[in-house]
């Protein structure tokens, strides 16, 4: 299987690819810088699913050797007063379907919340490498492998976010999926 993956983002890509791996034999990718349409910071949910759709989709178009075209987005969203960061993975085909995945969700501090909100800072990744004295930590595990000490890395969750979206795909007839 060949695929089409809008990022250039090492960690997303070790996710997809394990993810895929589970379910293909061989697999390789075209990394693709796209647009994804929204902000850098997507603050709701409808954010986030729409960015990882033109991920995807824009990725699929960059390349007719592609089977599959896909697009990981993070953002957060509210809940009761609480941000939670959650990628969203969106798998886009040559027949115009696309499926969705979603990562587990995990509440952002307070403190790097408000700075989002209030525009403070453009995309999480800046308070958190200000806030830990790291640098480009969305590359290199994300805010997750800080918060978890190292048990869960941001390709965790785009890995779990990748089979969420392949579900449909593997049950075509459940979903009433193109065959």
């Amino acid at each position: 299987m060949r695929i089409c993956v809008g990022t250039k983002n090492p960690s997303k890509l070790r996710g997809i690819i394990s993810a895929l791996k589970l379910f293909f034999n061989e697999v390789s990718a075209i990394c693709v810088p796209v647009d994804s349409g929204v902000p850098p910071q997507p603050i709701d949910i409808e954010q986030i699913f729409t960015g990882a759709r033109n991920r995807a989709l824009r990725a699929l178009e960059s390349s007719s050797d592609c089977d599959l075209g896909i697009g990981v987005e993070a953002g957060i969203y509210p809940v009761s007063g609480t941000y939670y960061d959650v990628q969203v993975a969106a798998i886009a085909d040559r027949k115009s379907t696309v499926t969705y995945g979603l990562s587990p969700s995990f509440p952002i501090p307070p403190k790097f919340a408000n700075a989002l909100i209030s525009r403070k800072v453009r995309e999480l990744e800046v308070i958190v490498d200000q806030t830990f004295g790291t640098s480009s930590i969305g590359e290199k595990g994300g805010l997750i492998k800080l918060l978890t000490k190292g048990k869960v890395l941001r390709e965790d969750l785009t890995f779990y976010a990748v089979i969420m979206a392949l579900v449909p795909r593997l049950n075509k007839k459940l979903y009433e999926l193109p065959l």
